[in-house]
Protein backbone atom coordinates (compact mmCIF):
# COMPACT_ATOMS: atom_id res chain seq x y z
CA UNK A 1 0.00 0.00 0.00
CA UNK A 2 1.33 3.36 -1.05
CA UNK A 3 1.57 6.21 1.42
CA UNK A 4 2.72 9.74 0.99
CA UNK A 5 4.71 11.27 3.77
CA UNK A 6 5.96 14.84 4.41
CA UNK A 7 9.55 15.25 5.88
CA UNK A 8 11.13 18.65 5.97
CA UNK A 9 13.76 19.54 3.51
CA UNK A 10 20.45 22.98 3.46
CA UNK A 11 22.99 20.47 2.88
CA UNK A 12 22.06 18.48 5.99
CA UNK A 13 24.65 16.89 8.21
CA UNK A 14 23.51 13.43 9.23
CA UNK A 15 23.72 13.28 12.99
CA UNK A 16 23.36 9.77 14.38
CA UNK A 17 21.70 8.84 17.62
CA UNK A 18 23.99 8.53 20.62
CA UNK A 19 23.62 7.85 24.30
CA UNK A 20 25.37 9.38 27.29
CA UNK A 21 25.48 8.95 31.04
CA UNK A 22 24.65 12.60 31.60
CA UNK A 23 21.26 14.20 31.21
CA UNK A 24 20.64 16.65 28.39
CA UNK A 25 21.15 16.80 24.65
CA UNK A 26 23.95 15.01 22.88
CA UNK A 27 24.87 15.98 19.35
CA UNK A 28 26.96 13.28 17.70
CA UNK A 29 29.23 14.60 14.97
CA UNK A 30 29.87 12.60 11.77
CA UNK A 31 33.45 12.07 12.95
CA UNK A 32 32.41 10.21 16.06
CA UNK A 33 31.90 6.47 16.06
CA UNK A 34 28.32 5.39 15.46
CA UNK A 35 26.66 3.38 18.20
CA UNK A 36 26.73 -0.38 17.78
CA UNK A 37 23.72 -1.55 15.81
CA UNK A 38 21.69 -4.50 17.09
CA UNK A 39 23.20 -7.51 15.27
CA UNK A 40 19.81 -8.72 14.08
CA UNK A 41 19.26 -5.53 12.09
CA UNK A 42 20.92 -5.05 8.71
CA UNK A 43 23.19 -2.07 8.32
CA UNK A 44 21.85 0.71 6.15
CA UNK A 45 25.24 1.06 4.45
CA UNK A 46 25.02 -0.13 0.88
CA UNK A 47 21.23 -0.36 0.89
CA UNK A 48 20.87 2.94 -0.96
CA UNK A 49 21.63 1.48 -4.39
CA UNK A 50 19.21 -0.79 -6.20
CA UNK A 51 21.86 -3.35 -7.10
CA UNK A 52 22.58 -3.91 -3.40
CA UNK A 53 18.96 -4.53 -2.43
CA UNK A 54 17.40 -7.86 -1.72
CA UNK A 55 14.54 -8.73 -4.05
CA UNK A 56 11.51 -6.74 -2.89
CA UNK A 57 9.03 -9.18 -4.42
CA UNK A 58 6.79 -9.29 -7.44
CA UNK A 59 4.91 -6.17 -8.41
CA UNK A 60 7.50 -3.79 -6.94
CA UNK A 61 9.96 -1.89 -9.13
CA UNK A 62 12.91 -0.14 -7.54
CA UNK A 63 14.66 2.71 -9.30
CA UNK A 64 18.36 3.40 -9.03
CA UNK A 65 17.71 6.01 -6.34
CA UNK A 66 15.34 3.93 -4.22
CA UNK A 67 16.28 2.66 -0.77
CA UNK A 68 15.35 -0.25 1.44
CA UNK A 69 15.29 -0.39 5.22
CA UNK A 70 14.79 -3.83 6.80
CA UNK A 71 11.86 -4.30 9.16
CA UNK A 72 12.39 -5.93 12.54
CA UNK A 73 9.54 -7.55 14.46
CA UNK A 74 9.70 -6.81 18.20
CA UNK A 75 6.91 -8.06 20.47
CA UNK A 76 4.84 -8.84 17.35
CA UNK A 77 5.10 -5.23 16.16
CA UNK A 78 6.92 -4.14 12.99
CA UNK A 79 9.69 -1.59 13.54
CA UNK A 80 12.42 0.16 11.55
CA UNK A 81 15.71 1.38 12.98
CA UNK A 82 15.49 5.13 13.51
CA UNK A 83 19.15 5.56 12.65
CA UNK A 84 18.73 4.01 9.20
CA UNK A 85 15.70 6.15 8.41
CA UNK A 86 17.55 9.28 9.55
CA UNK A 87 20.55 8.38 7.38
CA UNK A 88 18.38 7.63 4.35
CA UNK A 89 16.44 10.88 4.60
CA UNK A 90 19.60 12.86 5.43
CA UNK A 91 18.12 14.33 8.57
CA UNK A 92 19.93 15.47 11.66
CA UNK A 93 19.16 13.98 15.05
CA UNK A 94 19.84 14.56 18.72
CA UNK A 95 19.37 12.30 21.71
CA UNK A 96 18.12 13.50 25.09
CA UNK A 97 19.34 10.89 27.52
CA UNK A 98 17.51 12.22 30.55
CA UNK A 99 14.16 12.30 28.75
CA UNK A 100 14.84 9.22 26.59
CA UNK A 101 13.81 11.35 23.64
CA UNK A 102 15.04 11.35 20.03
CA UNK A 103 14.86 14.62 18.06
CA UNK A 104 14.74 14.45 14.24
CA UNK A 105 14.64 17.08 11.50
CA UNK A 106 16.55 19.25 9.05
CA UNK A 107 18.02 22.31 10.80
CA UNK A 108 15.66 22.20 13.76
CA UNK A 109 13.74 19.39 15.44
CA UNK A 110 10.38 18.96 13.74
CA UNK A 111 9.91 15.52 15.23
CA UNK A 112 10.37 14.38 18.84
CA UNK A 113 9.74 10.77 19.84
CA UNK A 114 9.93 9.44 23.39
CA UNK A 115 11.02 5.88 24.06
CA UNK A 116 8.51 3.45 25.63
CA UNK A 117 5.73 5.90 24.82
CA UNK A 118 3.12 6.38 22.12
CA UNK A 119 3.42 10.16 22.35
CA UNK A 120 5.38 12.28 19.89
CA UNK A 121 5.71 15.89 18.78
CA UNK A 122 5.34 16.87 15.15
CA UNK A 123 5.83 20.48 14.06
CA UNK A 124 5.21 21.67 17.61
CA UNK A 125 1.99 19.72 18.17
CA UNK A 126 1.55 16.56 20.20
CA UNK A 127 0.36 13.44 18.40
CA UNK A 128 -0.33 9.93 19.60
CA UNK A 129 0.57 6.80 17.65
CA UNK A 130 -0.79 3.28 17.98
CA UNK A 131 2.45 1.50 18.94
CA UNK A 132 5.26 2.65 21.27
CA UNK A 133 8.69 3.88 20.24
CA UNK A 134 11.32 1.63 21.77
CA UNK A 135 15.06 1.41 22.35
CA UNK A 136 17.15 -1.76 22.34
CA UNK A 137 20.76 -1.30 23.35
CA UNK A 138 22.02 1.78 21.53
CA UNK A 139 19.34 1.68 18.83
CA UNK A 140 15.98 3.43 18.75
CA UNK A 141 13.15 1.93 16.73
CA UNK A 142 10.10 3.54 15.16
CA UNK A 143 6.93 1.48 14.64
CA UNK A 144 6.08 1.16 10.97
CA UNK A 145 2.49 2.07 11.84
CA UNK A 146 3.69 5.50 13.07
CA UNK A 147 5.55 6.53 9.92
CA UNK A 148 2.49 8.03 8.25
CA UNK A 149 1.57 9.91 11.43
CA UNK A 150 5.04 11.40 11.73
CA UNK A 151 6.15 11.98 8.14
CA UNK A 152 2.82 12.60 6.50
CA UNK A 153 3.00 13.47 2.79
CA UNK A 154 6.76 13.81 2.81
CA UNK A 155 8.19 10.64 1.36
CA UNK A 156 6.83 7.85 -0.83
CA UNK A 157 7.11 4.37 0.67
CA UNK A 158 5.54 0.96 0.84
CA UNK A 159 5.92 -2.06 3.09
CA UNK A 160 6.63 -5.33 1.35
CA UNK A 161 8.34 -8.62 2.28
CA UNK A 162 9.46 -7.32 5.70
CA UNK A 163 11.12 -4.30 4.13
CA UNK A 164 10.36 -0.61 4.02
CA UNK A 165 10.81 0.50 0.43
CA UNK A 166 11.46 4.25 0.10
CA UNK A 167 11.15 5.79 -3.33
CA UNK A 168 12.96 8.85 -4.61
CA UNK A 169 10.91 12.03 -4.61
CA UNK A 170 9.93 13.14 -8.12
CA UNK A 171 11.69 16.21 -9.46
CA UNK A 172 9.01 18.86 -9.76
CA UNK A 173 9.00 22.65 -10.15
CA UNK A 174 8.59 24.51 -6.89
CA UNK A 175 5.37 26.47 -6.57
CA UNK A 176 6.65 29.31 -4.44
CA UNK A 177 4.11 31.37 -2.58
CA UNK A 178 5.05 34.64 -4.22
CA UNK A 179 5.11 33.34 -7.81
CA UNK A 180 1.91 35.26 -8.55
CA UNK A 181 3.86 38.47 -8.12
CA UNK A 182 4.26 39.79 -11.71
CA UNK A 183 7.74 41.04 -10.82
CA UNK A 184 8.82 37.43 -10.23
CA UNK A 185 8.14 36.28 -13.79
CA UNK A 186 11.11 37.77 -15.59
CA UNK A 187 13.85 36.40 -13.34
CA UNK A 188 12.07 34.11 -10.90
CA UNK A 189 15.12 33.14 -8.86
CA UNK A 190 16.53 36.63 -8.36
CA UNK A 191 16.27 38.42 -5.01
CA UNK A 192 15.75 42.16 -4.75
CA UNK A 193 15.60 44.87 -2.09
CA UNK A 194 12.54 47.04 -1.55
CA UNK A 195 13.74 50.59 -2.39
CA UNK A 196 11.22 51.98 0.11
CA UNK A 197 12.62 49.98 3.06
CA UNK A 198 12.73 52.52 5.93
CA UNK A 199 15.72 50.72 7.46
CA UNK A 200 17.87 50.42 4.33
CA UNK A 201 21.50 51.40 4.69
CA UNK A 202 23.88 50.86 7.56
CA UNK A 203 21.78 52.32 10.38
CA UNK A 204 23.01 51.22 13.79
CA UNK A 205 19.75 51.53 15.68
CA UNK A 206 19.25 51.55 19.41
CA UNK A 207 18.64 48.72 21.82
CA UNK A 208 15.51 48.60 23.99
CA UNK A 209 15.82 49.54 27.64
CA UNK A 210 15.40 45.90 28.69
CA UNK A 211 18.68 45.05 26.97
CA UNK A 212 20.54 47.24 29.45
CA UNK A 213 19.38 45.09 32.34
CA UNK A 214 20.12 41.49 31.44
CA UNK A 215 21.65 40.64 28.11
CA UNK A 216 20.44 37.04 28.03
CA UNK A 217 17.35 37.04 30.19
CA UNK A 218 14.98 35.73 27.51
CA UNK A 219 14.10 32.07 27.64
CA UNK A 220 13.34 30.30 24.37
CA UNK A 221 9.62 30.92 24.13
CA UNK A 222 7.33 27.97 23.46
CA UNK A 223 3.61 28.31 23.00
CA UNK A 224 1.14 26.07 24.79
CA UNK A 225 -1.79 27.56 22.93
CA UNK A 226 -2.08 27.79 19.16
CA UNK A 227 -3.70 31.22 19.53
CA UNK A 228 -0.44 32.51 21.01
CA UNK A 229 1.78 31.68 18.06
CA UNK A 230 0.45 34.27 15.60
CA UNK A 231 2.36 37.50 16.22
CA UNK A 232 0.98 40.71 14.80
CA UNK A 233 3.20 42.97 12.74
CA UNK A 234 5.06 45.04 15.26
CA UNK A 235 6.88 48.31 14.74
CA UNK A 236 10.42 47.85 16.06
CA UNK A 237 13.89 49.19 15.33
CA UNK A 238 14.95 46.66 12.69
CA UNK A 239 18.53 47.93 12.47
CA UNK A 240 18.92 47.62 16.22
CA UNK A 241 17.55 44.08 16.10
CA UNK A 242 19.94 43.09 13.32
CA UNK A 243 22.86 44.59 15.22
CA UNK A 244 21.75 42.60 18.24
CA UNK A 245 21.77 39.44 16.13
CA UNK A 246 25.24 40.28 14.84
CA UNK A 247 26.56 40.12 18.39
CA UNK A 248 26.04 36.34 18.25
CA UNK A 249 28.20 35.79 15.16
CA UNK A 250 30.28 32.67 15.76
CA UNK A 251 28.00 31.19 18.43
CA UNK A 252 27.94 27.46 17.67
CA UNK A 253 25.04 25.66 16.05
CA UNK A 254 23.33 22.77 17.86
CA UNK A 255 20.48 20.81 16.32
CA UNK A 256 17.45 20.95 18.61
CA UNK A 257 19.13 23.55 20.85
CA UNK A 258 17.44 24.43 24.11
CA UNK A 259 17.29 27.94 25.61
CA UNK A 260 20.39 29.96 24.72
CA UNK A 261 21.09 31.10 28.31
CA UNK A 262 21.41 27.43 29.28
CA UNK A 263 22.99 25.87 26.18
CA UNK A 264 25.02 28.76 24.73
CA UNK A 265 24.04 27.50 21.25
CA UNK A 266 21.36 27.99 18.60
CA UNK A 267 19.67 26.09 15.85
CA UNK A 268 18.16 28.01 12.94
CA UNK A 269 14.77 28.74 14.50
CA UNK A 270 15.86 29.30 18.11
CA UNK A 271 18.18 31.98 16.75
CA UNK A 272 15.42 33.86 14.92
CA UNK A 273 13.04 33.35 17.84
CA UNK A 274 15.60 34.63 20.34
CA UNK A 275 16.66 37.72 18.39
CA UNK A 276 13.11 38.78 17.57
CA UNK A 277 12.05 37.99 21.13
CA UNK A 278 14.52 40.57 22.41
CA UNK A 279 12.33 43.15 20.69
CA UNK A 280 8.98 41.80 21.83
CA UNK A 281 8.10 39.77 18.71
CA UNK A 282 7.12 36.28 19.89
CA UNK A 283 7.84 33.75 17.16
CA UNK A 284 6.92 30.07 17.55
CA UNK A 285 9.71 27.55 18.11
CA UNK A 286 10.18 25.86 14.72
CA UNK A 287 11.00 27.14 11.24
CA UNK A 288 7.89 25.44 9.86
CA UNK A 289 5.76 27.23 12.44
CA UNK A 290 7.46 30.56 11.83
CA UNK A 291 6.78 30.20 8.10
CA UNK A 292 3.05 30.18 8.85
CA UNK A 293 2.93 33.58 10.54
CA UNK A 294 3.41 37.14 9.40
CA UNK A 295 2.85 38.76 6.01
CA UNK A 296 3.97 37.10 2.78
CA UNK A 297 6.35 39.29 0.76
CA UNK A 298 7.97 38.87 -2.64
CA UNK A 299 11.62 37.88 -2.89
CA UNK A 300 11.89 40.82 -5.30
CA UNK A 301 10.93 43.31 -2.56
CA UNK A 302 12.75 42.18 0.56
CA UNK A 303 13.25 44.43 3.56
CA UNK A 304 15.74 44.13 6.36
CA UNK A 305 14.33 41.92 9.09
CA UNK A 306 12.25 39.73 6.79
CA UNK A 307 12.36 36.02 7.59
CA UNK A 308 13.59 33.86 4.69
CA UNK A 309 12.57 30.21 4.43
CA UNK A 310 14.19 27.42 2.43
CA UNK A 311 13.79 23.71 1.92
CA UNK A 312 16.63 21.26 2.49
CA UNK A 313 17.23 19.13 -0.62
CA UNK A 314 17.39 15.36 -0.59
CA UNK A 315 16.34 12.77 -3.13
CA UNK A 316 13.82 11.16 -0.78
CA UNK A 317 12.32 14.43 0.49
CA UNK A 318 9.76 16.84 -0.86
CA UNK A 319 10.91 20.27 -1.99
CA UNK A 320 7.83 21.95 -0.54
CA UNK A 321 8.59 21.71 3.18
CA UNK A 322 10.42 24.40 5.16
CA UNK A 323 13.70 23.19 6.62
CA UNK A 324 15.64 26.38 7.35
CA UNK A 325 15.06 30.00 8.35
CA UNK A 326 17.25 33.10 8.48
CA UNK A 327 16.97 36.89 8.87
CA UNK A 328 17.41 39.11 5.82
CA UNK A 329 19.84 41.95 6.53
CA UNK A 330 19.84 43.65 3.11
CA UNK A 331 22.05 43.53 0.01
CA UNK A 332 21.33 39.79 -0.60
CA UNK A 333 22.77 38.88 2.80
CA UNK A 334 21.18 36.62 5.42
CA UNK A 335 22.04 36.24 9.12
CA UNK A 336 21.39 32.70 10.26
CA UNK A 337 22.43 29.83 12.52
CA UNK A 338 23.51 26.87 10.42
CA UNK A 339 25.88 23.88 10.51
CA UNK A 340 27.29 24.88 7.10
CA UNK A 341 29.26 26.27 5.36
CA UNK A 342 30.63 27.25 8.77
CA UNK A 343 29.28 25.94 12.05
CA UNK A 344 27.33 28.56 13.93
CA UNK A 345 25.75 31.98 13.51
CA UNK A 346 27.02 33.44 10.24
CA UNK A 347 26.23 35.74 7.34
CA UNK A 348 25.73 34.14 3.94
CA UNK A 349 25.09 35.46 0.44
CA UNK A 350 21.68 34.30 -0.78
CA UNK A 351 22.55 35.18 -4.38
CA UNK A 352 24.38 31.86 -4.64
CA UNK A 353 22.62 29.18 -6.76
CA UNK A 354 21.95 26.90 -3.78
CA UNK A 355 19.89 29.53 -1.95
CA UNK A 356 18.10 30.71 -5.08
CA UNK A 357 17.01 27.19 -5.94
CA UNK A 358 15.90 26.18 -2.42
CA UNK A 359 14.06 29.40 -1.50
CA UNK A 360 10.39 28.90 -0.59
CA UNK A 361 9.02 32.13 0.87
CA UNK A 362 9.69 35.33 2.80
CA UNK A 363 7.57 36.56 5.71
CA UNK A 364 7.45 39.95 7.41
CA UNK A 365 6.72 39.87 11.15
CA UNK A 366 8.00 43.34 12.02
CA UNK A 367 8.43 46.66 10.24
Amino acid sequence: MWKRLKVAAIGSIVVMMATTTACGRVNTSPNQAAPTQNPTVQSGTGSMQSQSLSQPGQGTTLGTDDAVIPIKVINNVKYVAARELIQTLKFQSNWEEGNQKLLIGDNDANFEVTMNSTKAMKDGSEIKVSQPFIKEGDSAYLPVSALADLFQEDMSYEVKNEQLLIHAAPVAPIEREDDNDPRANTAELEFGDDPTDPFKGEGKGTHPASMQQNEDDLEVWASTNQDEVIPVLKNIDINAMINKGMQYLGVKYLFGAGPYPQTGKFDCSTFTQYVFGKYGVKLPRLARQQAAVGQLVSRKSLRKGDLLFFYVPGRFKTNKTVGHVGIYIGNRQMLNASPAPKNGVQIINIDKPYWKSTFLRAKRVAY
